[in-house]
């Protein structure tokens, strides 16, 4: 009941602060002079008893001098409402034209659980114009809490996603173009989504507060927090691979890692005061990629060939460092999967399509 409430209140306050289009207005002043040429348009007579005989006081405003000034005013009235009409009908359909051609790519990955759970195109706010057409990339398998039994099937769903994406908005001007993405999905998965989808074309993120259960975009304050940054000047002279451990919602697991890559020099992008909950800020999200993206750079600038990245970060996190990763000029990157139960705690990885690979490979 509060939630059908709340959604009544803002649907009045949108109502009441829409925007008016001057066909409208043209009208209603129109409507405003009929209304005051009938109102006025009246007659009265008043006759009152005298000793000499009556005293006769007439008023009639529908004839003469009168009448014309309650005429015109009618006339005019009549003639903006029409002119408003007809204004208000054509704006309607060059708008609708205009909508038709306007379009809301929704890209959603599934790839944790089963469930229905609410579709994301369904969460899309109103204030993004065009028709909505969804991109579900069902990842599950049939099994709980993201353990991907073939990950090779999965892969292989999403190699096609750069084609579908073509496809879709294939005639379509940037201008009338919108692509929106959120998800659940292994970490390896979510990382490839980005990649393939790129940072080319502008893409809103969304992300699943698992609290409130439903969709939301980042719209949280910056708290200004960072990654820290430890190990860089460690690495040797000649090494031409090192691991990579990004900390974001959980700290990585460093001895697995060391049990995964024995003798690998292990450089940690840690944030400070990093939860869960700690990424509802785009500003922060961007300040974070620019930060992971700088670091790449400097790992390639050292000779490294390749980074084996270990992360433990909120989808919409995992998301925007694949798009912000140079598919050209930074290193070869392998992406791995976290399993606690597994030993060593890593079992899978996805080697990326950047670097002048292709296609990604199962790890």
């Amino acid at each position: 009941m509060s939630e059908l409430l709340l959604h009544a209140i803002r649907t009045f306050i949108d109502w009441i602060f829409r925007r008016r289009s001057p066909a409208l207005q043209v009208m209603r002043i129109g409507l405003s002079c009929l209304t005051i040429a009938l109102s006025v348009s009246w007659a009265l007579d008043i006759s009152i008893p005298l000793q000499g005989g009556r005293l006769t006081f007439n008023v009639n405003t529908g004839e003469g001098t009168p009448g014309l000034v309650v005429g015109g005013v009618a006339l005019l009235g009549a003639l903006l409402v029409l002119v408003g009409l007809i204004w208000e009908i054509i704006r309607y359909r060059v708008e609708q034209r205009r909508l038709s051609r306007k379009k809301v790519i929704v890209v959603e990955a599934r790839g944790l659980r089963d469930g229905v759970g609410k579709a994301l195109a369904d969460a899309v706010p109103a204030n993004f114009e065009g028709h909505r057409d969804p991109v579900i990339l069902d990842l599950r398998q049939g099994v709980v809490d993201g353990q991907i039994v073939s990950p090779q099937s999965a892969v292989d769903k999403l190699v096609s996603l750069p084609v579908d994406l073509a496809r879709r908005e294939a005639g379509l001007d940037r201008s009338d173009l919108q692509r929106i993405y959120g998800g659940l999905a292994p970490v390896p998965l979510t990382f490839l989504t980005g990649v393939l989808i790129d940072d080319e074309a502008s893409t809103i993120i969304f992300d699943w507060d698992r609290h409130q259960q439903k969709w939301r975009p980042l719209d949280a304050a910056d708290d200004q927090k960072r990654f820290v940054i430890d190990g860089i000047d460690k690495i040797a002279a000649g090494a031409e691979e090192v691991a990579l451990l990004v900390s974001v919602s959980y700290q990585v697991d460093a001895d697995g890692v060391g049990k995964k890559l024995a003798g690998i020099a292990q450089i940690s992008l840690s944030l400070d005061g990093g939860l869960p909950d700690s990424h509802w800020s785009e500003d922060k999200q961007r300040a974070l990629g620019q930060q992971f993206l700088e670091t790449a750079i400097r790992l390639g600038n050292l000779g490294i060939r390749r980074i084996h990245l270990f992360l433990a970060a909120q989808n919409s996190v995992v998301f925007r460092f694949g798009c912000l990763y140079d598919k050209r000029n930074l290193p070869e990157l392998i992406v791995y999967q976290y399993q606690r139960e597994a030993n060593p705690p890593y079992p899978w990885g996805v080697l990326m399509p950047v670097s002048g690979r292709l296609k990604p490979e199962m790890i």
